[in-house]
């Protein structure tokens, strides 16, 4: 009788054990761990072109960031602080929340502007060669040369520029 009290004794209390680890088991990952593991594997693919689906991404988010003032008074100079570290709690819980990096958001933002002044740059010098075909002068081959060194000073490559250039209205629109 004792053999089989201590027996049952025995078996409600593994049982007990058996639920509190069920129970403290994780069943899914924790948001912080989800964020983290999703931002290691982004980070690890960053280049400094920035690809379509950024751009698509950026595109996307940028209304909300702006609708939520996000952007009011947040001043981004990678000379002085990263935007990782000058942001306040809620723009780091919007970015926790969209998981992206701050700083590569922001990276985002001024890389698209910056092909988009490039672009702007050479279709200028593009619109002055032409203007200026057929003549041979000095002053116009040296206008020529000038022109050729704006065209090749932007840094961007083929795909960066078409990712940028077929939607250029939308961007500057977005960006403004």
């Amino acid at each position: 009788m004792v053999g089989r009290g201590l027996k049952q004794t025995m078996l409600f209390v593994l049982g007990i054990v058996a639920i509190i680890f069920v129970c403290r088991s994780q069943l899914g990952e924790y948001p912080s761990e989800q964020y983290e593991r999703v931002m290691a594997r982004k980070r690890a693919a960053y280049e400094l072109e920035i690809t379509p689906a950024e751009i698509s991404a950026f595109v996307r988010l940028w209304p909300e960031f702006k609708q939520l003032g996000l952007d009011k008074d947040f001043n981004v100079s990678y000379m002085v602080l990263l935007p990782s570290e000058a942001a306040d709690w809620k723009r780091k819980l919007w970015f926790r929340y969209h998981q992206w990096d701050a700083d590569r958001f922001f990276y985002v933002q001024q890389r698209i502007g910056y092909l988009l002044q490039a672009i702007e740059i050479r279709r200028d010098a593009q619109n002055i060669l032409d203007s200026l075909s057929g003549r041979y002068d000095e002053l116009s081959e040296q206008l020529c040369e000038l022109q050729r060194l704006r065209i090749k000073s932007a840094t961007m490559s083929f795909a960066e520029m078409l990712a940028v250039s077929s939607r250029e209205e939308q961007l500057r629109e977005l960006l403004k």
